[in-house]
């Protein structure tokens, strides 16, 4: 089971979250990507992806983050059909 996280963070504060993220992460192999572009009110949307084995590090994550973020995070889970 895979878990993906995604949420807003305000481009003001986008290099701030950046490095709590890099730092929570430490060596685990959660991914980080972004869409292309900020929406309307100028707020980034990001989205963690922890590979299978690694969803214990979220609550370390989701707490470095906490006060950086411009939304809650919504927390989905997806397993492997194939």
């Amino acid at each position: 089971m895979q878990l993906y996280v995604y949420y807003r963070v305000a481009a003001e504060h986008a290099e701030e979250a950046l490095v709590a993220f890099r730092k929570a992460r430490v060596e685990a192999p959660i991914e980080l990507l972004r869409r292309p572009r900020p929406d309307e009110d100028g707020h980034w949307t990001w989205m963690e992806i922890y590979p299978e084995g690694w969803s214990h590090r979220e609550p370390q994550v989701a707490v470095a983050l906490e006060r950086w973020l411009a939304s809650e995070r919504k927390v989905e889970r997806f397993e492997m059909l194939g």
